[in-house]
């Protein structure tokens, strides 16, 4: 772990401990202002100095390298800037993509409930285009998160979520024209493969919780309970609300995962 992060990791885990910088240097036989000048970032200390500093807080340095590598070990400059338009365009995409989901629900509600067509055909297919659209860039955003962080049941979750959903709107548009199945069957088998991805993006979602932070666990965990709901089928409708906070922040997520990729590349060209 490199200064300035690494001072700033000793502040953290000595205040964690209750400890002053004093108290840090009885226990350590180092001189306070070696201390000092370490968590300001100011020196980077032999790893002699650092190890002995770290076993008096408690923590291992391998400890620190594994929670280094896990954010640095996959940025490539190349890849990275690649990344942060995606990332970027994967967030706006999210937001049309909540947005028109509520139009999207009312038509398909009177499509499938009401058995009431209540825009023409066309407007029907390109409104479903557009959402079907916006969701893949949407999720493809979590893709590339996943390549970031190695996250692999990230990217198995957004692969899973956007095969499905290209599948059942495909079948949404091509019914329009043919005599599909029964509509309860294809709605049940959507609920269920729905709940099936939303519970694996949303275990992916928590294990973004070390770089991420608590925004990442409580989408995860909205990720979750909605899946669940989904697959219970008839609580479907209790997945439909939870969804709606756990794409909020979903989106709120790319964007600090778009920010964190940013200032990563940034250190890298410094």
């Amino acid at each position: 772990m490199k200064q300035p992060e690494l001072g700033r990791k000793i502040v953290e885990l000595r205040k964690e401990k209750g400890l002053t910088q004093e108290e840090l240097v009885e226990q350590c036989n180092i001189n306070v202002r070696t201390i000092q000048r370490i968590e300001a970032g100011e020196v980077t200390p032999r790893s002699f100095t650092l190890k002995t500093i770290l076993n008096a807080l408690g923590e291992d340095l391998e400890n620190l390298k594994d929670s280094d590598s896990l954010v640095t070990e996959n940025f490539n400059l190349k890849e990275v800037g690649f990344s942060i338009f995606y990332i970027k365009l994967a967030w706006i995409c999210g937001i049309i993509y909540f947005l028109s989901g509520f139009v999207e629900f009312a038509v398909d509600y009177a499509r499938f409930y009401e058995n009431e067509l209540i825009i023409s055909k066309s407007a029907y297919i390109s409104m479903k285009f557009i959402v079907l659209i916006t969701y893949i860039y949407f999720m493809w955003g979590f893709v590339l998160s996943g390549k970031i962080f190695n996250n692999y049941l990230l990217k198995i979750g957004a692969f899973f979520l956007i095969g499905s959903t290209i599948l059942f709107y495909g079948y949404d548009m091509a019914s329009l024209y043919f005599e599909g199945f029964y509509t309860e069957y294809v709605l049940v088998t959507q609920s269920i493969f729905c709940g099936i991805g939303s519970c694996i993006f949303g275990f992916a979602l928590l294990r973004l919780a070390k770089p991420m932070g608590s925004i990442s666990q409580i989408a995860g965990g909205l990720e979750i309970a909605s899946g669940v709901f989904f697959i219970l089928v008839f609580m479907a409708w209790l997945g439909l609300i939870f969804l709606i906070p756990a794409v909020i922040l979903q989106i709120i997520l790319l964007y600090k995962i778009e920010e964190f990729v940013k200032n990563e590349c940034l250190k890298e060209m410094a």
